[in-house]
Parts: C-alpha cells; structure tokens; sequence
C-alpha cells in the first residue's frame, strides 16, 4: 500500500451506518444522532479497549462497553448524494459532511460554508506517516476560540495551546501553567466564525492534543490530536455551545445527584487528621463551631486517620488518634455533620493487608506475576487492579466494614490517577486476557470509584451515595463530586483555579469546587481567604482544606478579627442554598450547568473581555477580585437579559463598577425573568429553614420559572416525591400576576414577594 495514498472503498451501506476499508484499514461513518457523527478509524475491531465513558442508557456501568457498540442511540439516516469519489451526508441544522474516499477526508459546511475538515492530504496516520501512534489532523482558524479538555491550566481559551491528556498528582501545581493535572477528557468546544463543532475522543490511552502551538510550513493552520491508543473513535457534535456541551454529557450519562448536605460549608485540613490526638482535634473544631455560630454540613477526613507511623494505610483506623472511631462518627452526625473518609487505591508494602493481597493476584503485576512496585505516598506500595472481580469485591467489602459499617454513608476517593507509566506492568483486563495497565489508567480510576458506590448503595440503597473523586475520565460524572485538586494559597491560584473550574464545567464535570483558601504553601493572607470564600459561595462545593507548610489549618477562623466577615458570606451562601439546589436539579435532569461563564447563554462577543464573572444557573451572575490590593470589579452585563442589583434594575448589554471589598458581603446580579427561592432564615450552627420566593420580573411579557426541592438524601424524586413548583410570571407595564403549580408529590405552599424596588401591582392566582 502506498503512503499518503489509500483509496477507501465502501463494504457496507446502512440507513444511519457507513463503512468503507482500504487492504486491513477500516474507516466507520456512525450518525448516532441528527447533530452526532462519530467516526471509528481501526485494524481490528476485536482488539479495541472498551469504553467505560460513553453511557447513553444512562447506567453505572459495572461491565465495559465496545467502542463501536451503537445501543442507547438514537440513531438517525441523513440525506445523501454519491460521486464517483466521495459521498456527502446532510443533518437537519444546516450541517453537510461531504467524505473524500481518497485518504478518507472529510469536510464539515455550515449552511454551505466551511466550519472546518480534516487536513488534507493526509488527516489520519493510516500506514505510520506520522510516526508510530494515531493521529487525527483537522483545520485551525486564526479567529476560533477552544474551550473544555477537562481541568487544564490557564485561561478559558484554550486555542493555540497544547495539552497532554493523562492523570498526574500534581499536589501544588501552577494553576496558570502546569499540565497534566488530574482529569482525562479529550472533549473539547470549538467556536470560529462559522460556528460551533464539539469533539470527543474516546480513548483511556494518554494522548496529546495541540490547538495550534505547532505550525508547519508545508500545510495551512492546523490542530491536531494524538494518542498511544492503536485505533480512533471520535464523535463529532454540531449546534451552539451549549447543545454541544449538552450533548456530550448525554452521550456520557447522567451526572449524579449529589445529597443537600455536599453542597453546605464542608470543611477539612490535613492538620487535624496528621496530629498525634486527632480525635480531640476533631472534638474541638465542633466546639468552635458551637462558639463561632457556623453551620456545617460535613468534614472530609484526611488520610492522617489511617496511618501507621508516617504511612498512610488505607482502611486502617489508628486508635491512637482515633480511640473510638464509631463514637467520634455518631457524634458528628449527631451534630448535622457528614464524615467523608479519604480513601486510596494503593498498599504500602508495609501494609498489614499488602501480603494477603499480593497472594491473591489483586494487584496490578509484572509480566512474572509479582506486585508491580512503585512509588505512593512515602514509600512503595502497589494498586488494587479493579478490573480484577475479586479485588473490585475485596475493595467493597472494605469500604463496608471499615467505613460503612461504622456509620459513614461517604467517601472520598483520593490519590487515584494510578501513576504506572512501566510498559509491562499488567492488569486482568475485561475478559480477553491481561492489559497493559498504562493504557486504562482512567478506567482503573472510574473502577474504583465505581467499586465506592456499589459499596455504599448496597450498605443505604434508600440513600443517594456521596462521593468525591480526584481524577478519572467523564465517566466518574455518574458516580461523583471532583474538585481542582491539590491548589496553591495565592491570588495568582485564585484567578486561574476559576478558570480551571468554568473549564471543568465546560467539559462536563458540574459539581465541583477548590480548596478555598488554597491546599498548599503558607497560611493564606486575611484578603485571600476572604476573597476565597466570596468566591466559593457560588460554587457548587463550598470546602476550606489545606495542607500548610507551618502545620497550621486553614479554618473559618483563622483570622479571629474577620469572623464577622466570614459568618456574613456563609450566611449569603446558606441564603442561596435553596436556589444552588435547585440548579443542582436542572444540572442533573436538563444538563444546565451549575457554573458556566456568561459566553456560554449569551451570543455576545463583548462577554469574552470579561473572563473574570460566571454564572450561577441561569439566574445569577457574579464577578470577582483576583488581584491583592483591589477593591472593585468591571462588571459586563449580558445583552438580551435585565439584570437586578438590590432595588435597581439594569439593561443588559453594558459595564459597571462594583465596589467589592474583602471584608463585605459579595453583590451579585440576578436575571430579570425569574424567580428566586431563597432562605431567609436567620444564620447560625443550627437554624431552620425559611424559603421566600422573590420574582424578579420582565417589562412586558410572560416568562416560567422552576424550583426543586426534596428529602435531600433519597431516591424517593425518581417517584416524585418531592416538590417541584413551576412558575408562570405575566408581566406588564402596571401589573406582575404569577401562577404556580407543584407537579411533585410534597406539598408546599410558596410565600411569593416581588423584587424590592418594583412599585407595580403584583398578584398571585391560586
């Protein structure tokens, strides 16, 4: 076969399925959707890894999936029309794919303009072109802008930057620099003049993705992706940026719902746990909640509980520090206080289970069948191989005895980016024989995290699990919680950490959040602290945890003289609960995601300049101060909305100043067209609950508006049990008339205001 030169034939023709080969290469045309393509180039169609991501049956997956396995599709037939060499399919968004068989090229037109294609000659490594891995090359336009590819340093656009794709602990990285970090997504959103496309790689294998850094004489703009994976499956996704990004979640299923408690204050600290009397550590800081008057709802234990001198020994409680293990648990729950354990996949070989389980293979091994050794946390230690039945069993029967059993409905699943770079190290693989563990390190990590929750379900089926995982690919979507990872205390990390997060949120990770306060380096300053906390009210886990070099913990109360300041935004955050559960809902069911910057609802070009605001669900917008020293923000208000601020109402589509002071409550703006639940209730360490619904109406006009809310634990909302009241707001220029219907199976009567500054004559229908 000549290089540079494969003529592609067709060998199958089908409704909604093209496929066409060239001697031993297979190129695959899938149209899973009437906005989806995905496109498979491969040798062997027996020999793909599975898939653990793509999930449109929405099931926690305890089996792997083909990669070319098209159930739970949709599945559409385009319209088509033939030449001698090529074929063009056409969607009904205004979408034409015209394929070249000639080196299998494909061209994507956007109402008869070009949105972009493969790069020609030659896109595809067919016969090693390119070198040994895969490759796939695609157009670059100078003016596109590129958001997603999972929790990536740096600005939001990503476009003319290059990333590795793998997992690394990178414990005090550089949030503006720094790459891998700990997630695995090859998604990414692409916007240029033309429009909007999405891709998705399906692959565990480390890859590499360049959005223009390299450039080439001999060929125009480019970017390109390249992985160790000996095939490529790609799906393609057409439409704004928010339906691609919704698709995407869709196509990978459903995020879990996370119980009310996760989204409370959930504190924590490396201090605590690491202290030669952690117990009364623990004790006290339930003391100063007492004293200070803060609420919490739950504390994620740091490793420290396990550990065996300076080791860290998962599943082992030290007694020393934790004398009574089941009593310390009870009284925090008895407190209103989740206990969420750290947990990690590795055993230290001076593990008191290392032998036992090193004599029934559940270890990751060497070609020998010996442990494979490497290093994990001060010393050498091996990973459970989760794809091993035996040890996915033995890690749930631990969860259960030594954390379930004694009264913990959670987990933190740290630690878990499986560093095994070596080449011969093996894990049992899927049922056709051993893998080389390099290769699904991602899907060694969903496993686990996998093998958390069936843990938990089976100990609490009536409860919704909690979890929270470090790393993994988009799958772990389905089964946890993540956040930004092990962060620096500086203003430099707090600026980028925001962007690492909207950027996680536009790869389809919603419920996340950071260390506030920053993990790692010195005791964050009064102003840094504060200016975390102003920023993590809006956030879906609001958690203070740190690891700091003098031994100190990063607490509420850190600084005594701001204690005032800190109990004014933890109320603001308690007073948004009812709405940020809300939007929790609507990330689960609607995939509205619970951050987003403004760019993403809004066709305004003048929102990119302004990379430093983000939404709340689709009602809120708040911006923030990252630099020490200032005491004001620009703050651009979206075109095509109003905006209220206190009694004012604002026209979208202009930039104001706000003053925003370390030390005082953070201003936000809500959308006119709306109505906001919120819990006025006065604030403390143990207060009800008191929903007031704000409408905050349009000028002219009718608008819906929803609001959710259950148990805050169970399954029970799949059976509608729950309330879910939807608002229809009639507005005009003298009057503001609101009905409501509560389709759920709770009651609740809302107590109904109109916005403070409205003088019109407002109604409510029963």
């Amino acid at each position: 076969m000549p290089k540079f030169h494969h003529s592609f034939k067709p060998s199958k023709e089908a409704p909604t399925q093209y496929i066409y080969t060239d001697g031993d290469t297979t190129a695959q045309l899938d149209f899973v959707s009437e906005s989806c393509m995905r496109t498979a180039i491969y040798k062997n169609a027996d020999s793909m890894l599975p898939t653990y991501s793509v999930n449109p049956e929405n099931t926690v997956l305890p089996k792997p999936r083909h990669r070319l396995c098209t159930d739970g599709f949709s599945l559409f037939t385009p319209q088509t029309a033939k030449t001698a060499d090529s074929m063009q399919f056409e969607l009904p968004n205004g979408i034409k794919i015209v394929l070249h068989t000639e080196n299998f090229l494909l061209q994507y037109y956007r109402n008869s303009t070009l949105l972009f294609s493969d790069r020609a000659p030659l896109a595809y490594n067919f016969e090693q072109e390119f070198g040994k891995e895969t490759y796939h090359y695609i157009t670059r336009s100078p003016k596109e802008r590129i958001f997603g590819v999972g929790d990536k340093a740096g600005t939001l656009d990503k476009a003319g930057r290059a990333f590795r794709i793998e997992t690394a602990d990178a414990m005090g990285y550089n949030a503006a620099e720094s790459d891998p970090l700990y997630k695995h997504i090859p998604f990414f959103i692409c916007e240029n003049e033309v429009g909007c496309y999405g891709i998705f790689y399906d692959t565990a294998d480390t890859s590499y993705i360049d959005f223009g850094k390299e450039i080439n004489n001999y060929y125009p703009p480019y970017k390109y992706f390249k992985t160790e994976d000996d095939c490529l499956v790609y799906y393609v996704f057409f439409g704004t940026k928010l339906s691609v990004l919704q698709q995407f979640t869709r196509l990978c299923g459903k995020q879990a719902f996370p119980p009310y408690y996760s989204f409370q204050y959930c504190a924590s600290t490396m201090a605590y746990t690491d202290a030669p009397h952690a117990q009364e550590k623990m004790d006290a800081f339930l003391e100063k909640l007492r004293e200070t008057d803060l609420s919490c709802g739950g504390f994620y234990l740091s490793s420290g509980y396990t550990s065996i001198g300076i080791q860290r020994c998962v599943f082992h409680w030290n007694r020393e520090k934790f004398p009574d293990p089941q009593g310390f648990i009870q009284k925090f729950h008895e407190n209103g206080i989740a206990i969420i354990p750290n947990i990690k996949p590795a055993f230290l070989e001076s593990h008191p289970l290392y032998k036992t389980i090193a004599g029934n293979g559940w270890f990751v091994k060497n070609p020998d069948g010996t442990p494979f050794v490497t290093e994990f946390w001060d010393g050498l230690g091996s990973y459970l191989d989760f794809t091993n039945p035996e040890a996915f069993a033995f890690w749930k029967q631990q969860v259960t005895k030594t954390l379930l059993d004694y009264g913990i409905a959670a987990t933190w699943n740290d630690n878990n980016e499986f560093d095994i770079r070596d080449c011969d190290a093996m894990a049992s693989g899927f049922g056709n024989g051993t893998v080389a563990a390099h290769r699904i390190r991602p899907l060694l990590t969903y496993l686990m995290v996998c093998a958390s929750y069936e843990a938990q379900t089976a100990k609490n089926p009536q409860l919704r699990p909690f979890l929270s995982t470090r790393s993994g690919n988009i799958a772990v979507r389905r089964l946890a919680q993540t956040w930004s990872g092990d962060n620096t205390t500086s203003f430099r990390d707090l600026r980028y950490c925001h962007y690492i997060g909207l950027t996680m949120s536009m790869s389809g990770l919603y419920f996340y959040g950071h260390d506030l306060g920053g993990f790692h380096g010195a005791m964050p300053s009064r102003d840094l602290l504060l200016r975390w906390l102003q920023h993590g009210i809006f956030e879906p886990r609001f958690t203070i945890h740190s690891w700091n070099a003098d031994g100190s913990a990063t607490m509420p109360w850190s600084y005594p003289d701001c204690i005032d300041t800190v109990r004014t935004l933890f109320a603001q955050r308690k007073q948004l609960l009812p709405y940020i559960y809300t939007c929790a809902y609507q990330a689960v069911e609607q995939e509205i995601p619970l951050n987003a910057p403004p760019f993403l609802y809004y066709d305004d070009d003048m929102l990119y300049r302004y990379p430093d605001e983000m939404m709340l669900g689709r009602d809120v917008l708040a911006a923030f101060v990252f630099d020490e020293g200032q005491t004001s923000a620009n703050v651009y208000l979206p075109k095509g909305s109003d905006w209220y601020l206190g009694e004012q109402r604002y026209q979208g589509g202009q930039t104001l100043t706000l003053s925003l002071p370390p030390n005082a409550p953070m201003p936000y703006f809500i959308r006119g067209g709306c109505v906001l639940p919120t819990d006025e209730a006065p604030y403390g360490f143990h207060t009800e609950e008191e929903l007031i619904f704000t409408v905050y109406p349009v000028e002219n006009g009718t608008f819906e508006s929803e609001f959710f809310t259950d148990d805050g634990i169970s399954f029970g909302y799949l059976q509608n049990n729950c309330v879910h009241l939807k608002f229809t707001v009639a507005c005009t220029e003298n009057t503001v008339s609101v009905t409501c219907e509560n389709t759920g199976n709770m009651s609740l009567v809302p107590r109904l205001r109109l916005c403070a500054g409205d003088s019109r004559t407002f109604t409510v229908k029963k």
